[in-house]
């Protein structure tokens, strides 16, 4: 009786969970899924926050201080434009259950197998822009109209799928093997691919390689976002970013469609995680997307790959129409790891002739953008003179003939 007591609080408050499963409270509370704090973090470095250590608990709330530099606008930024999904966010969990936003529900024992995440679940959050959809072969459009091509024979543009529609490229080696998100990613234990291939030829794999991710070589393509430009406007000025309609943001897009008919509308955009308006709009854009280049970065003693998600433009204006800051940039690359892999390996040439590895000292400033790093550190001198030596490339060649 007493059980059934509290099953039915539980399930009013939310939370039916935690009456069989109370050893996974504490864990799910310090899991990053709950406090997000490499996402909020990293973001706040790149705005250039000295006390960027924060997490969804412990994040400030909205100042109401005039604002002057990036940095006062990094708050408002992450609560009303990055945080969309968090365990408790009604758009991806309308439940407000903390499990229910990854576990399907079930009432006993008999139906646990019901409770086991699936990728779908995982999807909701993990898309569009960030790693997730690219296990799948899925490669985010630009947000133009004109780039949703081609049309269905229906006439219209293809649906939108996790927050935007796709071009399909080659999926991950695990996707093509039945292998779901959760058969890598357990709770509480890094993903790694030694965990599984244990047994790897010394021919394919020598010693002067000892060095580089697996991730370096044996991923297909990554998503590559170049240049956020980023501007909240406290404006009505709506005609401006009629195009921005379409652009991973479901608040946005329905409220453009609602003020592009109405002009008049104030210009307000939600506090995600309180689910309170404040005044303000933010529009964000890409100069473009590809997915065929890539970019070295030495992080912690490995070779790996890195992606500019964090290298931003900024704008803002004011209510009366001042421009506060104008086309500010910061921030740059941070460690990418997509999940496109296939067996083959990427070309010697891909890594030792790439025009982004060959100038100056380093691999990612001579890129037509010129982004900073956030995360991880330039290649030392030595390792460049390494990838790009003559005794390095036969040795690589004796390994392919």
């Amino acid at each position: 009786m007493l059980r059934y007591i509290v099953l039915v609080f539980s399930f009013i408050f939310a939370n039916e969970c935690i009456v069989c499963h109370r050893d996974k409270e504490s864990k799910c509370k310090n899991n990053i899924h709950y406090t997000l704090q490499n996402e909020i973090s990293l973001t706040l470095k790149a705005w250039g926050v000295k006390d960027y250590n924060k997490s969804l608990q412990t994040l400030p709330k909205i100042s109401n201080h005039p604002i002057k530099e990036p940095k006062d606008l990094a708050i408002d930024f992450l609560r009303r434009k990055c945080l969309r999904c968090h365990l408790t966010s009604k758009e991806v969990n309308p439940t407000n259950n903390l499990c229910l936003a990854c576990h399907n529900s079930h009432l006993n024992k008999e139906d646990s197998y019901r409770a086991k995440a699936t990728s779908k679940h995982c999807l909701k959050c993990h898309n569009a822009n960030f790693i997730g959809t690219d296990y799948f072969g899925l490669f985010p459009k630009d947000f133009d109209k004109s780039y949703k091509a081609p049309i269905t024979k229906e006439g219209f543009y293809p649906k939108k799928e996790y927050r935007n529609s796709y071009h399909h490229l080659i999926e991950d080696v695990h996707f093509q093997k039945g292998m779901s998100c959760i058969d890598c990613h357990k709770m509480n234990k890094k993903a790694s691919c030694t965990s599984c291939h244990t047994n790897l030829s010394q021919k394919n794999h020598p010693s002067y390689h000892k060095n580089i991710s697996c991730i370096a070589c044996h991923s297909a393509w990554q998503v590559n976002s170049y240049r956020s430009v980023i501007l909240r406007s406290d404006i009505p000025n709506y005609k401006d970013f009629k195009r921005l309609i379409s652009s991973e943001d479901r608040y946005l897009e329905e409220f453009l469609k609602k003020a592009l008919k109405k002009p008049s509308t104030k210009p307000v955009m939600p506090d995600f995680i309180e689910n309170r308006l404040y005044k303000g709009v933010w529009y964000l854009g890409y100069y473009f997307r590809r997915w065929e280049r890539f970019f070295l970065i030495n992080y912690r003693g490995k070779i790996e790959l890195a992606r500019p998600l964090l290298d931003f433009e900024l704008t803002y204006i004011d209510e009366q129409n001042r421009t506060i800051i104008d086309a500010k940039r910061f921030g740059g690359f941070v460690v990418a790891k997509p999940h496109t892999i296939i067996k083959e390996a990427k070309s010697c040439e891909m890594c030792h002739l790439n025009p982004l590895n060959l100038n100056d000292k380093t691999t990612i400033r001579f890129n037509t953008l010129k982004g900073e790093l956030v995360e991880g550190e330039e290649l030392t001198p030595a390792q460049i003179r390494k990838l790009n030596s003559y005794k390095y490339k036969l040795e690589r060649a004796k390994e392919l003939f």
